[in-house]
């Protein structure tokens, strides 16, 4: 079976092209749009779509209740009525719409005129019978007016599932990104260091975690990542190196030099050099504010959020480094 997020672009893919084409009814493809939102775990979509199905609830009064309201809003279903000088909303479900407009259609067919023949040797003219001009026309106002509605109801369902469909477009494109970029790097890090690959499952586990602390440990286990990679790609040296014009030191502490270093040596473009050596600045200053506040023995203020960034910017830093 496909997963969730598949079958939902392609369901919503239908779904346009349902409504695009004009394939199906609108109540079919109300239908199609609760699985849509059932799919994607949109819990909103799902209370508003059922609103659509079942009817508007109402609560003990009569009156529609707050949700219902809502969900008639984002179906294009408020009007304002001058007479009463307030908001209202049409309530009837597409499907008793639709059916309306069908039995509509119908009568309009049997009220067709009968061709009747007024030609006489009279000298006087014939009556001609009524015909039911009238009740045809009244037919075809209810028929605008209801496919109005549903014409209404048809934009804020076509709008849901077009937004919804590009979302999903575009999360394929960067999981296939990412996925590739995954593969590659997953693959090479394991051929230079089973050691980071350990880490990066206790950096996993930690995440996890809902304590402030394991968030911490984890931007600290990136910085000892870091370090494995580094002692394999460049190790250490005792003595300084000369960088332009000035000398650097690259010892057993000093990481980011001796990462930045084997850019240096690997990389033909000055401008990719330069990229990544500011990332790795960057990233090098973040992780050791938090390694020296918890070697001082204070408490270093990592949110979730923040230890994910570093997380993922070591990650792909990394991928930079095993490309080169």
């Amino acid at each position: 079976m496909k997963p969730r997020l598949d079958q939902a672009l392609d369901l919503s893919e239908e779904i346009l092209q349902n409504i695009e084409m004009e394939e199906i009814k609108l109540q079919s493809i109300i239908q199609k749009t609760l699985r849509l939102a059932r799919l994607v775990n949109d819990m909103e979509a799902v209370e508003w779509v059922r609103e659509e199905m079942k009817g508007f609830s109402r609560n003990e009064t009569g009156k529609m209740t707050t949700a219902a309201w809502k969900s008639a809003r984002k179906s294009n279903r408020i009007y304002y009525n001058k007479d009463l000088d307030g908001e209202r909303a049409f309530t009837e479900t597409v499907s008793v719409m639709e059916a309306t407009i069908d039995a509509l259609k119908m009568r309009m067919q049997a009220a067709q005129d009968p061709n009747v023949s007024v030609s006489s040797a009279s000298t006087i003219n014939p009556t001609i019978p009524n015909g039911n001009g009238y009740e045809r026309g009244m037919a075809a106002n209810e028929i605008r007016t209801y496919t109005g509605r549903i014409e209404k109801v048809k934009s804020s369902i076509y709008e849901y599932v077009f937004n919804l469909n590009f979302e999903l477009k575009f999360s394929n494109i960067t999981d296939d990104i990412f996925t590739r970029k995954r593969l590659l790097i997953d693959e090479k890090l394991t051929e230079i260091s089973t050691e980071a690959v350990r880490r990066f499952v206790s950096v996993h586990e930690n995440l996890r975690s809902t304590n402030a602390e394991d968030w911490a440990n984890a931007v600290h286990s990136c910085r000892r990542i870091l370090k494995d990679i580094a002692d394999v790609l460049y190790p250490p040296m005792k003595e300084p190196v000369l960088a332009g014009e000035r000398t650097i030191k690259i010892g057993e502490d000093q990481v980011i030099n001796r990462l930045i270093q084997y850019v240096e040596s690997k990389s033909s473009s000055n401008r990719y050099e330069e990229l990544v050596g500011s990332h790795l600045k960057y990233l090098g200053e973040r992780l050791d504010s938090v390694y020296g506040a918890a070697n001082k023995g204070t408490h270093a203020e990592v949110s979730l959020e923040e230890a994910e960034r570093y997380i993922i910017y070591t990650y792909l830093l990394i991928g930079d480094l095993l490309s080169l």
